[in-house]
């Protein structure tokens, strides 16, 4: 019953050829569908389709694990592994978005491992460094996946630390098994503050903050929304935006500053916005985070600021 759920999705995703406008990885053996993807595994079976989410705009971990796909060292392992299928987040075409919408994906940047039938092996949202491409290449290539220890995955979260583990023949306590063997869950493709923190961010000032936001453009984001926020120097801001699934769009106005203790406030009702918060900011090369609080698992919301 499985199997058939998972062939099923497979042929939801068969649609026709994608219009790129952005093109991500250099090098790689690429198909402009799953469908398509799928039909080359069947003269190579040894390789996996890999399905990567992208940003062709405003996303500075997108630019990030792009650097390191398209190193020439990582480039090497990987490309005689997948067929890639790429699909731009931001700008998606109509086939794009039909394939965001089926696979329930809003962040990026995202991975997706499938095998030649179809089925999710392991997916990820990050790539911090060459050693963890390598470690996730070969968790897929050698399907370690499939191990009896790795199975309780059900295409879930790579885990490098478990995989390491698992190749051992041992398994981490901690990590919960899927209800049945091939159980696939709903992809986690929301930025978390432990993925931040793992980047030793900076914490900017109060000062520093009002000073980098002033009179700036932040390109916001967040679970339905794309936001472009402009930051008047008097604490006003004019916001324009549009809905990640392309129904709608909106203009409005509202307010935002910083408080004393350095948290960012924004003050934003208007077209189906709900933007009123005032967050711990977190700053990693060109891109700023947002979080609640600080436990590790709080979702954060990201911008990046340029100028008018």
């Amino acid at each position: 019953m499985m199997i058939s759920r998972v062939v099923a999705c497979a042929l939801l995703l068969s649609v026709a050829p994608l219009a790129h406008a952005a093109r991500f990885l250099l090098g790689y053996d690429e198909a402009p569908t799953v469908a398509k993807a799928l039909e080359q595994l069947n003269a190579q079976p040894e390789k996996h389709v890999l399905l990567y989410f992208d940003m062709s705009q405003h996303c500075v971990p997108c630019a990030e694990v792009r650097a390191i796909l398209n190193s020439e060292a990582v480039r090497e392992q990987w490309r005689r592994n997948y067929v890639v299928v790429s699909v731009d987040l931001y700008a998606p075409g109509k086939e794009e978005r039909e394939m965001i919408e089926q696979m329930r994906v809003s962040w990026a940047p995202v991975l997706v491992f499938l095998d030649s039938n179809g089925r999710r092996v392991t997916y990820t949202r990050e790539l911090r460094s060459e050693t963890q491409a390598r470690l996730l290449n070969d968790f897929v290539t050698r399907r370690e996946y499939a191990m009896s220890a790795v199975a309780r995955y059900g295409g879930r979260h790579f885990d490098a630390s478990a995989a390491r583990l698992a190749a051992q023949g041992k398994f981490l306590k901690d990590q919960k098994a899927a209800s049945e063997p091939w159980q696939v869950t709903r992809i986690d493709d929301r930025p978390r503050l432990r993925q931040v923190l793992a980047h030793k961010p900076e914490r900017p000032t109060g000062a520093e903050l009002r000073k980098a936001l002033a009179g700036k453009v932040m390109h916001k984001e967040n679970q339905e929304w794309f936001l472009d926020l402009l930051l008047d120097k008097d604490s006003t801001l004019q916001a324009s935006g549009r809905r990640k699934d392309g129904l709608s769009n909106m203009r409005g106005t509202g307010k935002w500053y910083v408080t004393k203790k350095g948290k960012l406030c924004l003050e934003l009702t208007a077209g189906g916005v709900d933007e009123n918060w005032c967050r711990h900011v977190f700053k990693v090369g060109e891109g700023y985070y947002v979080s609640k609080d600080l436990r590790p698992d709080r979702v954060v919301y990201r911008f990046v600021l340029a100028e008018r």
